[in-house]
């Protein structure tokens, strides 16, 4: 049952607003200096140190903790949003779908790297972390720093450490449409001897915005499942410690653990390209995912008098159950259940320098390993009993399985004795794949210069087994990843600069037949070299912080996605090096700061992406054509507003337009066309000492969009055609009230 609140009649509000007004007032501050109406400098971790924003040679988009907790960036998507040239949101299997720059596709390729405190996520990105003191993103290649996986660029996910010096905390709930409930709340507690805990907490739920109308079957028989398909729960903690061990060690300790049971490929079938997404998903049975992570990490630094040491190791579990139906119908025919477990173990231990002289250098080493064990089987239904007791399936027979005259085994599902079903395999494996890798970096200013220079060796290995087949598949490779930069400061606030980086996704193993040839089907890792060159800079006195920058980058092999049907009739998913492209373009941004009450904000950018002379795929010449996921032109301007209201309150309120461009679906050779989209976000709120009143309302117009598209495999023959068309709807209208408390 939906739960409906009305949290936004007068009523409510009312008494919301005499709460606030019951707190004793503040004390009115003296008259801010005038640096309060300057931008505030913006410190970063990109390079593995800690430096302004403003003086790194590459792009980097910093989003703070106060604009993540009033504007309600909860998910991958809502971050997308603040930037340009990045295409982010969640899949509907709950892993990341991310572009940036055109580097990367949707799907099984990530093409960007996940991080929160220095640790890579592979297996939860789209977990909801909180309690965050910043987001950075780092567009381009980060071969050099960070390593594989890392070809597109890094989200980084940095979050607020444990204070010796205070006790705090703060609580917020949130109600709103489509059920949402939302609780969370963090506190930070000094400890004797420097020492500090702090805590983070949340529980969500929601029912979502599709519908499941349970329609009658073939045989006139309904299914029984919830009408709110998209329904969602989860809920999660991260405990942190950190405080000194001696004269020069000091120890940062966090665990973390989240439970998700949400959708899981709750896709639409659209047998043509109008994308008339009707919020219904009229399927046999609700897909659905489970999954709970526990991960922990140990930080140890080591202040030597010219030098610190850094060790950051950790371990992340996952384990997670996907069911999907295939054929995407209320009809009982082809569904799929995909058990997974996952293990990975991090070590970094890096050295850098500290000391205020011309040169600054930092080098290290970093190992990962990540155990996966798939699972996976294709679930045939039966509903039509024969003379001799044995079941058929309409599917199975109409391709041809062996199946239809054999006796069915396997589960009964409760709509009758009629209905059984069989399972055949359909992802077996077990992966270990390991990276180990050496970097160095060096940076020498003199003068107004800045050169900057990077190397990276890093080894990766890829062993596969298929433990249905017996079959094995091992790869490995090493990769040269260089970095260099130039700098020049033009004065103290601003600086011209040109980067050029490498970056590379390793290579793996499909798990597909073709044409009844069970082999591990091998891939190659993709490479991707960079060219930047921009201005950045702060003008107007501090109160406009400003940077331009212009890109090209040569794309080689690149991985593409696909599905498809096999020769027994199941649904084959792999990836294939189609090959090389080419991703060139320019990006702006520009914040304001009016004066004390106003900021405005405003960021562009523009991508022209195509293959290469030469690439084909399925008989199509994909010469010149955009490749998937690459969205032509993106933008996204903003308002921040402050000022005072009357009985020591303050108003707040901010409003945030975000464009995505189009761009052609996952499948490169036969693309759907993602049509452009403009969402619009608001927030109006008081303020008063330790009170924070807010309504917030998501995609104000209603606007209709799609987060991805794709042609998939049609396996409903009864309507004929090989392919339908599905996608991923993005969400509607949403108005939520949150009520905060900080102590």
């Amino acid at each position: 049952m939906k739960k409906n609140f009305p949290l936004l009649s007068g009523t409510v509000v009312s008494w919301a607003v005499l709460v606030l007004l019951s707190v004793p007032a503040q004390t009115v501050a003296a008259e801010q200096a005038e640096a309060d109406d300057q931008i505030e400098e913006v410190l970063v971790t990109a390079r593995k140190r800690e430096e302004s924003l403003l003086e790194i040679p590459e792009s980097v988009v910093a989003i703070s903790g106060d604009d993540i907790d009033r504007q309600g960036l909860k998910g991958l998507e809502d971050i997308g949003f603040q930037v340009p040239n990045l295409n982010l949101s969640v899949r509907l299997d709950g892993f990341p779908n991310v572009s940036i720059r055109g580097l990367g596709a949707f799907g099984n390729t990530q093409g960007a790297g996940f991080y929160l405190d220095d640790v890579q996520i592979f297996s939860d990105a789209s977990s909801r972390f909180g309690d965050l003191d910043r987001i950075e993103i780092l567009k381009g290649p980060q071969g050099t720093l960070y390593g594989g996986s890392n070809i597109g660029g890094a989200v980084k996910f940095v979050s607020a450490r444990p204070d010796s010096e205070e006790r705090f905390g703060r609580v917020k709930g949130i109600l709103g449409d489509q059920g949402v409930v939302d609780l969370e709340g963090n506190l930070n507690q000094p400890l004797a001897n420097d020492w500090a805990l702090r805590l983070f907490g949340f529980s969500a739920s929601n029912d979502g915005f599709l519908t499941n109308p349970n329609s009658a079957r073939v045989n006139g028989m309904r299914n029984d499942n919830d009408s709110d398909v998209g329904a969602s729960e989860e809920s999660g903690y991260r405990i942190s410690l950190g405080g000194p061990a001696g004269d020069v060690l000091s120890v940062y300790a966090s665990v973390r653990w989240n439970r998700f049971e949400g959708p899981n490929n709750t896709w639409i079938r659209e047998l043509d390209t109008s994308l008339a997404h009707p919020n219904v998903v009229d399927t046999s049975t609700n897909a659905r995912h489970q999954r709970k992570t526990r991960s922990a990490m140990l930080e140890l630094t080591w202040e030597l008098e010219d030098m610190d040491i850094v060790s950051v190791s950790s371990n992340t579990k996952t384990v997670s159950d996907r069911y999907s139906d295939l054929d995407i119908t209320q009809e009982w025919l082809l569904d799929l259940f995909r058990p997974e477990e996952m293990e990975v173990i991090t070590q970094e231990l890096r050295l850098a320098s500290t000391g205020d002289g011309a040169m600054q250098w930092l080098g290290g080493v970093y190992y990962s390993r990540y155990n996966e064990t798939m699972d996976a089987d294709l679930i045939w239904w039966g509903t039509q009993e024969t003379a001799d007791g044995n079941f058929t399936g309409p599917l199975g027979c109409a391709l041809g399985m062996p199946t239809c005259s054999g006796v069915w085994a396997g589960e009964t599902i409760g709509l009758g004795t009629e209905t059984r079903s069989v399972r055949t395999p359909f992802e077996k494996r077990k992966r270990d794949k390991k990276h180990f890798g050496a970097f160095a970096n060096a940076t020498y200013g003199v003068d107004q210069w800045e050169i900057s220079g990077g190397l990276r060796f890093d080894h990766w290995s890829n062993d596969t087994e298929n433990f249905d087949t017996g079959y094995i598949g091992d790869e490995a490779g090493t990769q040269i990843l260089p970095r260099v930069s130039a700098s020049y400061f033009l004065d103290d606030d601003s600086m011209v600069y040109a980067t050029v980086a490498r970056g590379y996704e390793p290579g793996g193993f499909n798990l597909t037949n073709f044409e009844g040839d069970n082999e591990l089907l091998g891939f190659g890792p993709e490479e991707a070299t960079s060219f930047e060159g921009g201005w950045k800079g702060r003008l107007a006195e501090g109160t406009v912080t400003a940077s331009v920058a212009a890109f090209f980058i040569d794309y080689d092999s690149r991985q593409v996605e696909y599905q498809a049907t096999g020769a027994d009739g199941g649904v084959i998913e792999g990836i294939i090096n189609l090959g090389d492209s080419t991703q060139s373009g320019v990006e702006g941004a520009v914040d304001l700061r009016v004066n004390e009450a106003v900021t405005l904000y405003a960021a562009v950018g523009i991508i022209n992406a195509e293959w290469d002379s030469g690439v084909e795929a399925a008989g199509v010449d994909l010469s010149g054509k955009p490749p998937p996921v690459v969205p032509d032109f993106s933008w996204n301007v903003g308002l921040d507003y402050q000022a005072p209201a009357g009985a020591n309150m303050d108003w707040i309120a901010g409003v945030q337009v975000s464009h995505n461009g189009e761009y052609e679906g996952l499948q490169a050779w036969n693309p759907v066309t993602n049509p452009s989209f403009t969402v619009i976000n608001a927030q109006l709120g008081l303020t008063r000492e330790n009170w924070e009143l807010m309504l917030n309302v998501e995609n104000v117009a209603d606007e209709v969009y799609y987060t991805d598209v794709q042609h998939f495999p049609n396996f409903y023959l009864l309507d004929g055609g090989d392919n339908v068309v599905i996608g991923t709807l993005g969400q509607p209208r949403l108005i939520t009230a949150s009520l905060s408390y900080s102590f």
